[in-house]
């Protein structure tokens, strides 16, 4: 009965939000389409493609994603070892906690001058920068969640397992692993959703051939088509909820 509410509350949400949608495009308060108008562009957009581009707007999703999906797998591929690194030593924290603090602040987008001299080099060099902007978006978050998860422990799950003579490798893996897993899962949400939010305009910033971002940016350049413009806006929300729903149910499966 609370699920059936949850999605009536959702579906009520998102049928207020188009009406609002079509009230503020009727009387014309902004220069925006309409929902019929943009949901049109947004079919011919997956089905047809876009005649100056040459490709479906899935197409541009697919580049971006697989970007984001590159640059994320190798931050939480170091962010996470390194945050239970930090979080288990207090010396290491101490050595390490003020370059993650230094460098934490920086937006990724700052980046984006560097990545492309770091990778000018390199024949793909606009796909190395993004993905690139993309592992500095997602890594502090995984550093940090994962610091948290794993300080949050209870000791005594801990003292408990050294008491029946784990090693330390047991206690890692069968103890505190599992405890801080769901901070260690918040951490790669936010990390992903600060990759996806990266990439976007890291297409439209630093110059690109493909992805979601460089769409938007070349529809607008090209004449303002605005409904093909949200309709670039909409294909990244869909996937950036697919991508965090995903996350969730994994959480949801662990908690079982």
């Amino acid at each position: 009965m609370k699920r059936e509410r949850t999605g009536l509350v959702k579906i009520a949400s998102i049928i207020f939000f188009l009406f609002l949608w079509h009230l503020i495009a009727s009387l014309e308060l902004f220069e925006i389409p309409t929902p019929l108008k943009t949901a049109e562009t947004f079919f011919k957009l997956l089905t047809v493609g876009e005649p100056v581009l040459g490709r479906t707007l899935q197409r541009h999703v697919i580049s971006s994603l697989g970007r984001v999906l590159k640059g994320s797998l190798i931050a939480f591929s170091i962010g996470i070892p390194l945050g239970i690194a930090m979080a288990r030593s207090e010396k290491f924290e101490g050595f390490t906690s003020t370059l993650i603090e230094l460098f934490r602040p920086i937006p990724p987008l700052a980046w984006i001058p560097l990545a492309y001299i770091f990778f000018r080099h390199l024949e793909n060099t606009s796909v190395y920068a993004q993905i690139f902007i993309v592992f500095v978006g997602a890594f502090f978050p995984a550093v940090l969640n994962t610091i948290s998860g794993v300080k949050s422990v209870d000791p005594i799950l801990i003292d408990a397992a050294r008491t029946f003579g784990a090693t330390r490798f047991q206690i890692l893996t069968k103890v505190i692993l599992p405890a801080s897993l769901p901070m260690i899962i918040t951490g790669v949400r936010v990390g992903l959703g600060v990759g996806w939010m990266s990439i976007i305009a890291a297409e439209m910033i630093g110059g690109s051939a493909s992805g979601i971002g460089f769409f938007i940016w070349t529809m607008y350049y090209i004449g303002g088509d605005t409904a093909k413009i949200i309709s670039g806006m909409i294909a990244i929300g869909i996937v950036g909820y697919l991508m965090n729903e995903g996350l969730l149910w994994i959480e949801r499966r662990r908690a079982y």
